[in-house]
C-alpha cells in the first residue's frame, strides 16, 4: 500500500511537471524579424573579433598557433551555450530534465527522425563538398576577404583545401609532432562540443521556436539564410557552399520539430577530429 502511495506521488509529480512544461511552452514569446538580427549578428561580431583580434593577441603572449585558435574559437562557442541556458531560465523554464528537453526540443528520435537525419546528412555533405570550390574563387575575385596569416590551418581554405592537406598544416600549427599528443584530440573535442552543441542549443533550440510564432512555416529558410549571415564576417568565403548546409539543417530541425537531428548533422565538424584521432594514434 505504501509503495502503491508512492508511486501514484511520483506519477502526480511527473504529470505537475509536464503540465508546467506545457504551459511554459504556450509562453514562448515571438521573435521579430529585427531582434532576430540582434541575436544572430551580436555573436558574429563576438566570433569575428575572437577569432581575427584574439588569435594575434594570444600569439604575441607566446601560445602556439593551435592553442591561440582553439582558446579563440572555444570562448564565443562557450559564450553561445552559456546565451541558451539563460534565456532557458529567463523564460521560467524549470531546471528539470523534462523541461531541458521540451524546450531545446531534444525529443526521443523515431525512426522517421533517423530517416530524415540521415538524408540530411548526406545531402548537406555532398552539396557542401560539391560547392567547396567556390572558397578559393570567391578569395580570388575578392583578395579583401582573404584570411589574415594567423587565421587557424583546419579552417583556412588557403592551407588545408581537403582533409589531406590537414595533418601537415596540424603539426606545424602545434609545433610538435602529433603522434602520441593527446592534448590535441582533447582541445579540439572541447571546441567541438561547446560549437556543435553550443550553436544547437541557441540557434535550433532557443530561437527557431520563436521565429516560428512569427514566420510560420518559413521559418527554416529565414533561419537559415540567418544563420549563413552569422558566419560571413569570419567566413566570407563561404557564403556559397554554406548555403545548402545551414538550409538543410534548419528545415530538417523545423520539419521534425526536434534538435537532435541538427546536432546530429552538424556533427560534420567533428569530421576533422576522426582525422586528427588518426593522426595521433601514428595511421597518418
Amino acid at each position: 500500500m505504501v509503495t502503491q502511495n508512492f508511486t501514484k506521488k511520483v506519477e502526480k509529480t511527473d504529470d505537475a511537471i509536464k503540465s508546467t512544461v506545457s504551459i511554459r511552452a504556450g509562453e514562448i514569446q515571438p521573435l521579430p524579424f529585427w531582434k532576430a538580427l540582434l541575436y544572430f549578428g551580436i555573436p558574429a561580431l563576438g566570433f569575428r573579433i575572437a577569432i581575427y583580434n584574439g588569435i594575434p593577441w594570444l600569439l604575441k603572449l607566446g601560445l602556439s598557433r593551435f592553442d591561440a585558435a582553439i582558446v579563440s574559437m572555444t570562448v564565443p562557442c562557450v559564450v553561445l551555450f552559456g546565451l541558451a541556458f539563460g534565456f532557458y531560465k529567463h523564460e521560467g523554464w524549470p531546471l528539470t530534465l523534462v523541461g531541458i528537453q521540451s524546450r531545446f526540443r531534444l525529443g526521443r528520435m523515431t525512426g522517421m527522425d533517423w530517416l530524415w537525419t540521415v538524408s540530411g546528412f548526406i545531402t548537406a555533405f555532398l552539396m557542401t563538398g560539391a560547392l567547396g570550390g567556390t572558397s578559393m574563387t570567391l578569395i580570388r575575385a575578392f583578395p579583401a576577404i582573404r584570411p589574415p596569416e594567423s587565421f587557424p590551418a583546419f579552417v583556412n581554405p588557403l592551407v588545408t583545401s581537403n582533409l589531406l592537406a590537414l595533418p601537415g598544416a596540424l603539426a606545424e600549427a602545434t609545433g610538435a609532432p602529433l603522434e602520441g599528443n593527446w592534448g590535441v584530440v582533447l582541445s579540439l573535442s572541447i571546441l567541438l562540443f561547446f560549437n556543435i552543441i553550443g550553436e544547437e542549443l541557441w540557434w535550433r533550440g532557443i530561437i527557431l521556436p520563436r521565429q516560428e510564432l512569427v514566420n510560420g512555416r518559413w521559418t527554416w529558410l529565414v533561419n537559415g539564410l540567418l544563420w549563413l549571415l552569422f558566419h560571413m564576417p569570419f567566413y566570407p568565403w563561404r557564403v556559397i557552399d554554406l548555403l545548402p548546409y545551414t538550409l538543410i539543417i534548419a528545415f530538417v530541425a523545423q520539419h521534425r520539430k526536434n534538435t537532435w537531428p541538427a546536432i546530429i548533422i552538424h556533427c560534420q565538424n567533428a569530421m576533422v577530429l576522426v582525422v586528427v584521432l588518426a593522426m595521433v594514434l601514428g595511421m597518418v
